[in-house]
């Protein structure tokens, strides 16, 4: 697991992180059994099975965008042995998290999470973020929400931890060729996407360089402006994190969680 300034660290900005902040990939699960929309008890994971479980924000724009596109997954894997099953806070009730169901068309049990228990015990800290299990109750994938290539980054996991692709196969899905059509937003998430990978490796001041450019190509990209800010903390940057962390939460308040990145400054 990492220490705890390098939890800090990627807990306040989890999208540029390739596991929870509290579970590392391949680390056994926890697996609460919470009531459901309806009071029916449902755990996390399902034994035996491949599990895909989602932190969604039932009244959040992005989760609703996200939900949509789950339910055409779930028609496509429809006859595939996949557990799924949906977290939503005690804080939003069952009613706003039923209506999201409904109103995206997703058939998806959910469970409720209280006082955020499940939320903090994993370390999730954006929504929509999906996570996949596999039929030991090992985290396999954890897929922070990004703009691009969401939808097919998750099916491509839930396929891989069901052994229906192989390594090469999923390293193709999660990482498709860079394309000359889609515009700046595309070319700066793949800048994002490359500064994670950077970053993961040690490789600071690279993966500062990639997510420069990222901003670069999307000024209002809140994602870009996070890695940015919590780059510079790692580094000592604090003035700098500051600057941008704050304009990351400006662009998106679901993100406010990014000041906690700060705290690897301290009092400097």
């Amino acid at each position: 697991m990492m220490g705890v300034t390098r939890s800090v660290f990627f807990g306040a900005v989890l999208f540029v992180s390739l596991a929870f902040a509290n579970i590392d990939i391949g680390e056994q699960l926890p697996n609460p059994s919470l009531p459901d929309l309806e009071g029916v008890e449902r755990s996390l994971i399902a034994a035996d099975e491949v599990s895909a479980f989602v932190f969604f924000h039932p009244e959040q724009d992005r989760s609703l965008e996200v939900l949509r596109q789950l339910a055409e997954v779930k028609i496509r894997l429809k006859d595939k042995r996949v557990y799924w099953i949906g977290v939503v806070s005690d804080r939003f009730g069952a009613e706003a998290a039923a209506s999201a169901l409904l109103e995206t068309g997703l058939d998806l049990p959910s469970i409720i999470d209280a006082a955020d228990g499940l939320y903090g015990a994993v370390g999730v800290r954006l929504y929509p973020s999906i996570g996949v299990a596999d039929s030991q109750g090992r985290l396999h994938a954890y897929l922070p929400y990004t703009k691009v290539n969401y939808m097919a980054l998750v099916e491509a996991q839930i396929r891989h931890a069901l052994g229906e692709i192989n390594d090469d196969e999923l390293e193709a899905a999660s990482h498709p060729p860079e394309v000359t059509t889609g515009g700046d937003a595309a070319a700066a998430a793949r800048n994002l996407r490359f500064a994670s990978m950077l970053l993961d490796s040690g490789k600071t001041e690279k993966a500062l360089e990639k997510a420069r450019a990222a901003v670069e190509l999307d000024p209002t990209s809140a994602e870009a402006h996070a890695m940015v800010g919590t780059i510079l903390v790692e580094i000592g940057d604090c003035e700098g994190a500051r600057v941008s962390l704050g304009r990351a939460v400006e662009l998106d308040d679901s993100l406010a969680t990014a000041s906690q990145a700060l705290e690897g400054c301290g009092d400097r």
